[in-house]
């Protein structure tokens, strides 16, 4: 695939009218090396096209020069989003393709800065599944907010190819209907369980506090920004001698996660409990456990500061939706490269030095 191919299969929105001068190849390509290099907004869009113009004509036609970025404001709010997407789940795809296992986090993010004003909602929502070690998106679906993910859960499971991954989701998104479908799919799950589940919440409370002492069990410390955890997990198979977990199809874990934070001369104690279908050692659901919060650490806290995605006011149309794939596939890509910068650094750098921006794109298109 060359470069100015990537987006070739998403439908142009736009009548044929005799004011469409640009090549809708042309405005979204220069809106993801623009991304990619640092741009937030599109002014600076604008801008990065106009300074790079004869770069950009080396693999783009520009029959009419560089878009305003009124064109490119107009152009990302009607690109149909799911097609759109599509483009960030074929980078996603090609990177996967050598892989038999792997772990999918579910998380939603709410974009703040779209919130109406007077309006009690907080904003936008965008609820992604996120590939934890290899820190790819591989799915996403737009809530109107938050406390839609439990609704939204099971419609992005049904796009998502779950076959040998283990799903990991938060208790929003635990009910014995998801824990079949991830089964159904030919996956595993390992869903975190608090009171939202009552009954079964209080009884493997009590069962797995009560053997404490007699579970196996796995510690890991971290330590970070003067901050120390000691998580210790501790695995129960005894599953049948708890009845409520029973609603969970091919139930083979109870999981106990007790994390001790120390910081600042003081201590935080907390009990998270889990339920899993796969049977495996502390070790392994320890680490599991961890990885979850990589799309926390590595997608939503990248988007807020290294893309300032917060400050995005964008709610027109699929706005909002078609920028925040911009960024996701922007930081996809930034992630593939081999090198000790940051992801602001490697931004900066990809707007000083066309030849590391190019080889950035390089390991998914040719030049």
């Amino acid at each position: 695939m060359h470069l100015g191919e990537i987006f070739s299969s998403v439908p142009d929105p736009r009548r044929e009218t005799a004011n469409k001068l640009h090549k809708l190849t042309d405005i979204l390509t220069i809106s993801l090396l623009a991304t990619i290099s640092g741009c937030d907004n599109d002014e600076e869009i604008e801008e990065y096209g106009i300074v790079k113009e004869q770069f950009l004509r080396k693999f783009l036609a520009l029959p009419h020069g560089i878009p305003s970025h009124d064109t490119f404001t107009r152009v990302l709010n009607v690109v149909n989003p799911e097609k759109f997407s599509e483009v960030l789940y074929a980078h996603t795809n090609f990177l996967l393709d050598f892989l038999e296992e792997h772990h999918i986090s579910i998380d939603g993010k709410v974009l703040r800065a779209t919130k109406k004003r007077g309006k009690s909602n907080r904003g936008l929502c965008i609820l992604t599944a996120w590939v934890c070690k290899q820190k790819l998106v591989l799915g996403q679906l737009k809530t109107d907010q938050k406390s839609n993910e439990k609704t939204a859960i099971p419609e992005l499971l049904e796009h998502i190819n779950v076959e040998s991954a283990l799903v990991s989701i938060d208790a929003i998104g635990n009910s014995p209907d998801i824990a079949e479908q991830i089964v159904e799919g030919g996956g595993h799950y390992l869903l975190s369980l608090k009171k939202n589940q009552k009954t079964a919440f209080e009884q493997v409370q009590d069962f797995m506090k009560a053997r404490q002492q007699i579970c196996l069990n796995d510690q890991q410390k971290d330590f970070g920004s003067g901050r120390i955890e000691t998580r210790t997990c501790y695995v129960s198979n005894e599953v049948h001698l708890m009845e409520k977990t029973q609603d969970w199809k091919n139930i083979e874990s109870v999981i106990m996660v007790h994390a001790i934070r120390e910081f600042e001369e003081q201590t935080q104690e907390e009990y998270r409990f889990y339920l899993s279908d796969k049977k495996e050692s502390p070790k392994y659901f320890n680490e599991k456990v961890r990885e979850h919060w990589s799309i926390e650490n590595h997608l939503h806290w990248q988007l807020d500061v290294s893309f300032n995605e917060d400050k995005s006011r964008t709610v027109a149309q699929n706005g909002a939706e078609n920028r925040n794939t911009l960024r996701k596939l922007a930081l996809q890509m930034l992630k593939q490269v081999n090198d000790k910068h940051s992801i602001a650094v490697r931004r900066k750098k990809a707007s000083w030095d066309d030849e590391y921006l190019m080889n950035i794109l390089g390991l998914y298109v040719r030049q």
